[in-house]
């Protein structure tokens, strides 16, 4: 990062690096937001081997900001039919104080959460397959009326109900996670979001059934949720609380193709009183990578560095001929 980082420029500890991921963010893109996912972690019987019950909760939080030097993003080593892509990069984060500090890391709540650990995942937007516009409301309709003000979509609920897209059907075939931004006003529980694939009818569908809870008054949460096959439970975090979310199909296909279909409707389930405001934004399918951590290269008061490695990818073309 000429300039910024490396040799050629100021080293990162001489920065206010919370300064430098804004500046870089918003001026050139190099920073950006990732998602920090730790899968659960099961105990153990008296001889060492992994039980079914989980010990600790996965942990799955938008918005880490993060500068990611790929060293190597993918050098098409494949394995069984081009599913291994592998890569190496190094990644940059705020120090762990600031990290505890961001909403969604809480430590009043998440108390789980003391450092980024040995393979914990930093996932990140490799390319967006499908953005649902909320520039304006076509294509959008619910339980009240719906406005938009060029950048998001708000409901006025009538009461319980739902918020609703329904495009033309798009291709969304590479995708491997979906992502919004959402906010209410009042009392707004969200119950459940719902895409529809390969038909409108509720047998094809993907469901992320959470428990419900309310969202914050006027704050905007990041979900980030997988949307890939043989998925059957995630979570939501909202200012460090998880909410388990459980992932089903409707039935119409086999779960491969569910999640191989067309995109057709996207659905979420919310319980409001009269007046209430739901607000989306930032509505999106998108290929991911995932940086799994090796090593730790360095830390200050400042920064931390992380050595990354991509230890799985997918070979789209060979996933369509194939199918």
């Amino acid at each position: 990062m000429p300039g910024l980082i490396g040799s050629q420029g100021v080293r990162p500890g001489a920065l206010n690096m919370n300064r430098v991921f804004r500046a870089l963010r918003y001026r050139t893109e190099q920073a950006q937001k990732v998602t920090y996912h730790r899968p659960a972690i099961y105990k153990t019987d008296n001889y060492g081997v992994p039980s079914g019950t989980i010990g600790s909760n996965e942990i799955l939080v938008p918005d880490l900001p993060a500068i990611i030097r790929p060293t190597v993003t993918a050098d098409y080593q494949q394995e069984r039919a081009g599913n291994n892509i592998i890569g190496a990069a190094r990644i940059y984060t705020p120090n762990i104080t600031t990290i505890k500090n961001l909403a969604n890391f809480d430590q009043d709540n998440n108390t789980n959460f003391n450092e980024i650990e040995g393979w914990d995942r930093l996932i990140t937007n490799y390319r967006t397959i499908f953005s649902i516009p909320t520039t304006g409301t076509t294509n959008w309709n619910g339980t009240g009326s719906v406005a938009s003000d060029g950048e998001s979509v708000t409901l006025t609920a009538t009461g319980n109900g739902n918020l609703v897209y329904t495009p033309s059907a798009t291709n969304t075939l590479e995708a491997d996670r979906f992502r919004l931004k959402i906010k209410g006003s009042g009392s707004v529980q969200l119950n459940a979001i719902r895409a529809y694939h390969g038909s409108l009818s509720s047998t094809h569908r993907v469901n992320w059934d959470n428990d419900n809870f309310i969202l914050l008054d006027d704050n905007w949460l990041t979900i980030d949720l997988p949307f890939i096959s043989g998925t059957t439970s995630t979570s939501i975090y909202q200012t460090g609380s998880r909410n388990a979310v459980t992932v089903s199909i409707g039935g119409g296909l086999s779960q491969e193709a569910q999640y191989e279909a067309d995109f057709r409707k996207l659905q979420i389930d919310f319980s409001a009183d009269n007046t209430d405001t739901i607000t989306v934004k930032e509505v999106e399918y998108y290929k991911s990578v995932s940086w799994h951590v090796h090593s730790l290269k360095d830390m200050t008061d400042g920064y931390i560095i992380f050595n990354c490695v991509r230890t799985r990818g997918r070979d789209d073309a060979r996933r369509r001929a194939y199918d």
